[in-house]
């Protein structure tokens, strides 16, 4: 592990939960990312998750704005700066009523956003920025929001706000997790269609849950996840792949049988290989925990079992190595149902 082993980080997560049943067919992937909680509590990170968008404890929007307006990225103005740009240079504006702006455009937004309008109104941006704002001065050292596709376009405004009063791209993240994509295999002609969004028990019923959530978390959540529904779930597709590893591994432990002073054969070097892969299992965790990155995971598992059935096949006659073995079910089984939440079937006694 790295130093976040010795010094823990303290991340504010925030997700809005839905019923799987309830929601619209974009919200399915999105419906899965609470396996972020578990990536980072694996990582020692602590980590206090916010909910339903609940935000107790509000701060005093009054006092807040006051503190940033001195601030050199807040201005007040009859209009943004941009606007005000295009304008020709002999117009003047005389006891024209002013807004308060914040230079988000600075950052990467379309243009400079209102905090408070004229009228004396506070926006909602002022409310969120205040929010977050408040909840770094509380310790946390980052804030994470995880927001499904409606909310595209608010993200690059809000993280542009917030990096006006000094907080990184590393420290404040709004991701927006695309949707998934279906996908089908068509016999008649032989080739791949996308399909329309299926209802969320249509889906379940076609693929299972397992594969539902292997294959939302197997891309990056900033990217659609694609879905072939002629393939996920069936035998050899890459989850499938993962588990019979594991179910192997159990099958072979289960009838190994430790011998007092039996004797301790080296180990092959397709086997050296797996066990590196095991090593390096922590930091795979924390850069993935890092990036807020499920899918780094899923790929490791993939190269994991990939190996393991290699080393398996090359076993022949030899008597595996019981250390090994174990190693390698306890990890599989680890990141696949504690953190990922995807089931692995084990023989019957």
């Amino acid at each position: 592990m790295t130093a976040l082993s010795q010094e823990k980080s303290k991340s504010w997560l925030s997700i809005i939960e839905n019923s799987l049943a309830a929601i619209p067919s974009n919200y399915l992937r999105y419906s899965f990312i609470t396996v972020i909680k578990s990536i980072l509590e694996k990582c020692n990170y602590l980590v206090s998750a916010e909910s339903q968008n609940c935000k107790d404890n509000l701060p005093n929007i009054q006092i807040f704005f006051q503190s940033i307006q001195t601030n050199n990225q807040v201005y007040q103005a009859s209009m943004s700066r941009q606007i005000a740009a295009d304008l020709p240079a002999n117009i003047e504006l005389k006891d024209e009523p002013k807004d308060w702006f914040i230079k988000t455009a600075d950052f990467g937004d379309e243009y400079d956003r209102v905090l408070q309008h004229r009228d004396g109104e506070f926006t909602q941006l002022l409310e969120d920025i205040a929010h977050y704002h408040q909840i770094f001065q509380q310790g946390y050292d980052k804030i994470i929001l995880l927001r499904p596709p409606i909310y595209t376009g608010y993200d690059i405004q809000l993280t542009a706000a917030m990096q006006c009063l000094g907080y990184t791209k590393e420290q404040f993240q709004f991701i927006i997790v695309e949707p998934i994509k279906l996908y089908a295999f068509h016999k008649a002609n032989q080739k791949i269609h996308p399909l329309p969004d299926l209802a969320a028990e249509e889906l379940i019923s076609a693929i299972g849950m397992d594969a539902l959530r292997w294959y939302s978390l197997r891309v990056p959540l900033t990217s659609v996840a694609p879905i072939n529904i002629s393939t996920a779930g069936q035998p050899d597709d890459s989850l499938y792949r993962v588990q019979s590893a594991h179910f192997r591994c159990c099958t072979l432990l289960q009838e190994a049988k430790q011998e007092t002073g039996a004797e301790v054969c080296p180990l092959l070097p397709i086997a050296e290989k797996l066990d590196s892969l095991l090593q390096a299992v922590p930091q795979i965790l924390e850069q993935s925990a890092n990036e807020i990155a499920p899918y780094l995971v899923i790929q490791y598992l993939e190269a994991i079992s990939e190996i393991c059935h290699q080393w398996l096949d090359s076993l022949s006659l030899k008597p595996p190595d019981y250390a090994l073995l174990l190693a390698t079910k306890q990890t599989i089984f680890d990141l696949l149902v504690n953190i990922l939440n995807v089931t692995v079937p084990e023989p019957s006694n």
